[in-house]
């Protein structure tokens, strides 16, 4: 009896060369898993950046932004290790002048941008929240996040899910073809995924409030509601029939 190969694409070319070169006589299935978690990852991002005509002036302006921000943090009880400096740069500033039909020097312009890192329930978010808002006229984002944590405890979760919807299908095409699916040969496992925000419906006016400028109005971070991030996996898995 001649045996009867069924293939489905998994993971691209990848589950392809497995089916066609490595295991021609095996049935190969892709056993995939997902699951959303709202994020506990607060990320406060605050853009630092001054503009003067001197080079020195420019800089030494934005280092002191920059730690009258760190100070009015720490003053409030705010843990220094959470504020972070991604990067610090300064840049010349020109203008195309239509007159003289040339690039016409402005000035210069330094950017620091500054990350606070915190957890959903840290006491103090809605503290920080209030002393950007109120204290400095930067640009402000808040962004969200998962933790270490919720990604390394969900990768069980995920993985027997991605077994279990692996072995479902087999079962039904080794019953839909009237062929039987023997010991496992091969298994080949991808690391979790984050896949992307699942917005809700409401999701792009809350995104609106987010992203801000440090002197407009709005409330504390208990207002906002993450939306859900979704992990996957996936799980290729070749039975000998």
């Amino acid at each position: 009896m001649k045996h009867i190969i069924l293939l489905f694409i998994v993971l691209g070319f990848a589950a392809q060369s497995i089916a066609q070169n490595q295991y021609p006589d095996d049935l190969v299935v892709e056993g995939k898993s997902s699951v959303k978690l709202v994020p506990e990852q607060f990320m406060f991002n605050v853009r630092i950046s001054v503009d003067d005509s001197s080079y020195s002036v420019c800089a030494e302006k934005a280092l002191k932004e920059a730690e009258m921000l760190t100070n009015e943090f720490t003053k409030n009880g705010i843990d220094k290790d959470l504020i972070k400096t991604h990067n610090y740069s300064i840049r010349e500033v020109r203008e195309y002048d239509n007159i003289s039909r040339k690039s016409v020097f402005k000035g210069y312009q330094a950017d620091i941008p500054v990350l606070i890192e915190t957890v959903a329930d840290y006491p103090k978010n809605d503290l920080i929240f209030e002393i950007i808002k109120n204290n400095f006229n930067a640009d402000f984002s808040l962004s969200f996040a998962l933790t270490p944590e919720q990604k390394e405890n969900v990768k069980e979760k995920l993985i027997q899910l991605a077994i279990e919807d692996a072995q479902q299908k087999a079962e039904i095409i080794a019953k839909s073809a009237g062929i039987k699916i023997y010991g496992i040969r091969h298994i080949q496992y991808g690391e979790p995924q984050l896949v992307g925000t699942y917005n809700s419906p409401n999701f792009e006016m809350r995104k609106e409030s987010i992203m801000i400028r440090g002197t407009a109005s709005a409330g504390g971070t208990s207002a906002l509601n993450p939306s859900e991030i979704e992990m996957s996996t996936s799980v290729v898995i070749a039975w000998r029939i």
